[in-house]
């Protein structure tokens, strides 16, 4: 069974409460930890008890016995990120509360704070030999059998200078195979599912190429706003708070060539083959009435919160074949899907001809699962063609109370894998694209709370888009 120490650094943050000890909570109920504590570190002068108790209703049906046992493991510290003698302190703490759990020295690290803080955390946590470079540099009874990993919370910088700034901090501090740039989305059942629909089934593979398949939409719309976060989001804006990161994952994952295997270098090596050749065509911005009036929002602010962009793949499977990435804040539904156009066939019928080509969809969020969208006869009308749906419906098969995305990749730093985590190179490749975007060449156009977003953005790169949500 597997024993850590979890050190979250902005422990007192919403990501922490809402998902990280809600994820930690399972993990216990699940039996997938043996022993453990968890040390909450953050700047705010606060308690392990508030945090917890803040985080209780993020958790349907607790048992005491396990949120117990989870209590009784827990503990905060307060540190100003920069000042450097704290990190001492926090060590000494750290070691004290392995030795009263027994713990074997296993350490998994957490930054769960803003990007701009991370070089900072880096170098300190390193020059205070809390985090060991080599796996057996510990002081643990156990040394054997110690690790340290360290999870960077996204965004990762805020274009490519900044993200390679914070790459070349991290390389010359840890290994590689220690460093964990986490996308949460990559933890979704269905976002991980895309590898295993695409290579295990020889129906899909053969057509997958610009031969075949018309265009690509990838979607992600959230009915909600800012939820509080204007001074985070009037910096970053729609497209680098989830374009960046979240879609042009997905885009990768359904871009890529074939990997040697499904194992996380082949799959890391080939997601950032193709995201290299990913190139910027058109974008429609927008951004919902009254915005510039939240808190602490620049009065003035051109930030978008609605994006929708146009890109290619410069490659001999892709080209000519457009991707369309559609987000947005308070738009009319929440929806994360993916919607692959096939060609139309050529009609053989003297009449009805389909009036749509076939649709692979996958459906990430809120409702799991895929369909195949097939042209068949009206049985009530022979001259009608109509389509119909075969659909995988994952709750219907696996029940509503899967894990989550979070308690996915935790486990999967415990363990050691990195296949859901995101390279040094595959980030640098994304910024890449969304630096080629001249925000101030395109006009921001406003659109209703609850809309679809504004009317123009059925158009780009001088072509009619027809969402399909």
């Amino acid at each position: 069974m597997n024993q850590v120490t979890f050190i979250i650094l902005g422990a007192t943050g919403d990501l922490c409460k809402r998902k990280l000890i809600p994820a930690i909570y399972k993990l216990i109920e699940n039996n997938k930890l043996d022993k453990f504590a968890f040390i909450g570190v953050s700047f705010d002068k606060t308690d392990i008890n508030k945090i917890l108790q803040e985080s209780q209703k993020f958790i349907s049906k607790i048992n005491n016995s396990i949120w117990e046992k989870l209590e009784k493991a827990s503990y905060y510290y307060q540190l100003d990120f920069y000042e450097k003698t704290g990190y001492k302190n926090l060590h000494d703490l750290i070691k004290d509360i392995e030795n009263k759990h027994k713990l074997n020295g296993n350490r998994l690290f957490y930054l769960a704070t803003m990007p701009e803080h991370f070089k900072i955390i880096t170098k300190y946590l390193n020059e205070n030999k809390i985090i060991f470079k080599h796996q057996h540099e510990t002081n643990c009874s156990d040394c054997k059998k110690a690790w340290a990993r360290i999870v960077y919370e996204k965004p990762f910088g805020h274009n490519l200078k900044s993200a390679r700034a914070i790459n070349n901090c991290i390389k010359k501090t840890f290994h590689e195979n220690q460093i964990y740039r986490i996308d949460h989305y990559l933890g979704k059942e269905l976002v991980s599912n895309i590898s295993l629909v695409r290579f295990t089934n020889r129906i899909f593979e053969p057509l997958w190429n610009n031969k075949n398949i018309e265009s690509v939409q990838i979607i992600l719309k959230e009915k909600i706003g800012i939820e509080g976060r204007g001074d985070f989001y009037d910096k970053y804006g729609a497209i680098k708070d989830v374009a960046q990161n979240h879609m042009l994952q997905i885009l990768s994952l359904i871009a890529m060539e074939q990997p040697k295997k499904l194992e996380a270098k082949y799959i890391r090596d080939a997601k950032a083959k193709v995201l290299k050749s990913v190139i910027f065509k058109d974008a429609i911005l927008g951004q919902y009435e009254g915005y510039t009036q939240e808190k602490n929002i620049n009065p003035e602010s051109n930030t978008e919160t609605f994006a929708a962009l146009n890109l290619e793949i410069k490659n001999k499977r892709w080209a000519g074949v457009p991707f369309y990435l559609k987000t947005g804040k308070y738009l009319d539904q929440k929806d994360t899907s993916v919607h692959i156009k096939f060609k139309m066939v050529e009609c053989l019928l003297t009449k009805g001809c389909p009036t749509d080509s076939n649709y692979l969809t996958l459906k990430i969020n809120p409702d799991q699962g895929f369909y195949l969208e097939l042209n068949i006869k009206d049985p009530n009308n022979n001259d009608q063609i109509m389509p119909v749906q075969m659909n995988f419906c994952h709750s219907c098969l696996f029940g509503p109370n899967t894990p989550q995305a979070y308690e996915h990749l935790i486990l999967d730093v415990i363990n050691g894998d990195q296949s859901a985590f995101v390279r040094a190179d595959e980030i640098e490749h994304s910024w890449k694209v969304i630096d080629k975007i001249n925000y101030k060449k395109f006009k921001l156009f406003s659109y209703k709370k609850g809309s679809n977003g504004p009317e123009q953005s059925n158009k780009l790169n001088n072509k009619i888009i027809r969402w399909r949500a």
